[in-house]
């Protein structure tokens, strides 16, 4: 049994932290570029849904993608899981989830930057809170998205999208 003895963890990347205010569509996933894990950015081309990544500064995030329930069993351990490379998936296009913060310091109302141009730590899609990051690259605010507390010990976070 595992025991807190700070904070409870904020929860796992693509889960959805208020179903009742969340608004939850499905799309396609584009298999000539899948999303590599659940709670990132998505882009709409030509009616398929992508991962928002290196190059996409001027695009206008479509949703994140939000981990299905219920599901099949899976083999991998919590929080880890793969999305499908083909087939459907569920965009969130508006609502609060959990998303992995890639670099910096969420606070409380503070604007989400998705990463444009990789650099240092930081890849294309990452979530960051700073137009530069430190761990260098560059990224671009997200629209009408702000978190909504800090993050846990593993990154873990939450937060506000197109409310």
């Amino acid at each position: 049994m595992v025991s807190f003895l700070y904070r409870m963890p904020a929860g796992i990347a693509g889960d959805v932290t208020r179903p009742s205010q969340s608004t939850i569509e499905p799309g396609q996933i584009d298999a000539a570029a899948p999303p590599t894990k659940y709670g990132v950015f998505l882009k709409m081309v030509s009616g398929k849904l992508r991962a928002l990544g290196a190059g996409d500064a001027a695009v206008t995030p479509y949703g994140l993608l939000a981990r299905p329930y219920p599901t099949n069993a899976a083999n991998e351990p919590l929080g880890t899981a793969t999305p499908p490379t083909s087939g459907l998936c569920d965009p969130m296009v508006r609502g609060y989830m959990t998303v992995k913060l890639a670099l910096g310091t969420a606070t409380k109302g503070g604007a989400v930057y998705v990463v444009t141009t990789a650099g240092g730590s930081v890849v294309g899609g990452d979530i960051v809170t700073a137009a530069s990051p430190a761990g260098g690259g560059t990224a671009t605010a997200v629209p009408n998205c702000i978190f909504m507390g800090g993050a846990d010990a593993d990154g873990n976070v939450e937060i506000r999208f197109n409310i």
